[in-house]
């Protein structure tokens, strides 16, 4: 039998979605979590559907605002077009992403438009002191949207899997590689056996070896890398249970992945997939490591103290400067 997929959720019970077999979609999701799912499906989107994304991201409460006529107009695209946008965000038509904007605006106030505007984007112009805060926000703000819209009923899922898994194949290319030995180090911790891969060839070969109740994670900012997407399909030709962690649940990886976990993290000029994004990431790897920590209950504890007597115990060299 075919395993289903499982996508990202937010606020509301998820209910079936007719664009994903098995999948699960959300009938009206928060403002701060529609733009998050926005902002990771910008390099999946159509000009037209782009277009109007990019004016929701621009000035989510002018939005609200609008008939459906204004924004079509502004965006250069058909009242048809903005309905079909609103129903690929899982929202029944433009009446309804203007209340979720609306809401959220009202409830949220300045705080909203401060955490959903651009004035964070890095100037070359910036100071010292202006950069440290920029930097912190924008790094804050990944970690509070990526939390906020984390599907946690696949987060336990994963969990699980990971847990009863002879073995654990994780791989990642670039700055997604520091992610991935991240994650292979903190369930190495928990005495899991894991093996981090970043060069394609060990990927495949690892996949190759795998089999049914492994798992195969891919880590991929995009969701383009093929040097993520080629060893977990071959891991899913073998029977592995595959996850992917990606900003974009439409890309290959995430619509390839047994189980999909998103992350947030708006890049701009100075702010590529190497910092901000890899943030969001690092939480996601943590909620894994610790819910997986308390899953295993005593049997971390022993692998926790084990390790540490391990390194503790290495014998001490006199150092040579």
């Amino acid at each position: 039998m075919e395993e289903q997929h499982l996508r990202i959720s937010h606020s509301e019970p998820p209910t079936p979605d007719p664009r994903r077999p098995g999948g699960t979609r959300v009938d009206r999701p928060t403002a701060q979590a529609l733009i998050v799912q926005l902002r990771g499906r910008l390099p999946s989107l159509s000009p037209a559907e782009r277009a109007i994304a990019d004016l929701v991201l621009a000035d989510p409460a002018g939005t609200a605002t609008l008939s459906i006529s204004r924004l079509a107009s502004a965006a250069g695209v058909s009242d048809t077009s903005v309905t079909r946008f609103c129903r690929a965000l899982g929202l029944s038509g433009y009446p309804d992403l203007r209340l979720v904007l609306a809401a959220a605006q009202l409830a949220g106030g300045e705080e909203f438009a401060v955490r959903i505007g651009a004035g964070d984007d890095i100037a070359d112009d910036d100071e010292t002191a202006t950069v440290v805060a920029k930097v912190a926000r924008l790094d804050a703000r990944a970690a509070q949207d990526t939390a906020e819209q984390l599907d946690l009923r696949v987060l336990d899922e994963l969990v699980d899997r990971i847990a009863a898994a002879r073995r654990i194949e994780i791989y990642a290319a670039g700055s997604g590689a520091v992610v991935a030995a991240d994650l292979e180090y903190k369930l190495q911790h928990l005495g899991l056996a894991a093996t981090a891969r970043s060069d394609v060839h060990r990927s495949l070969m690892g996949a190759a070896h795998l089999r049914a109740g492994d798992v195969a994670i891919g880590i991929s900012y995009s969701g383009r890398t093929g040097e993520v997407i080629d060893p977990l399909a071959e891991a899913a030709r073998r029977g592995a249970t595959t996850a992917a962690l990606t900003s974009d649940p439409l890309s290959p990886l995430g619509k390839s992945a047994r189980l999909l976990l998103t992350f947030a993290g708006r890049e701009t000029a100075f702010r590529t997939g190497a910092t901000v994004s890899r943030i969001a990431q690092l939480v996601v790897v943590d909620c894994l490591y610790v819910r997986l920590a308390q899953r295993q209950d005593l049997a971390a504890g022993e692998a926790l103290h084990r390790a540490h007597v391990a390194v503790q115990g290495r014998p001490r060299r006199p150092s040579h400067e």
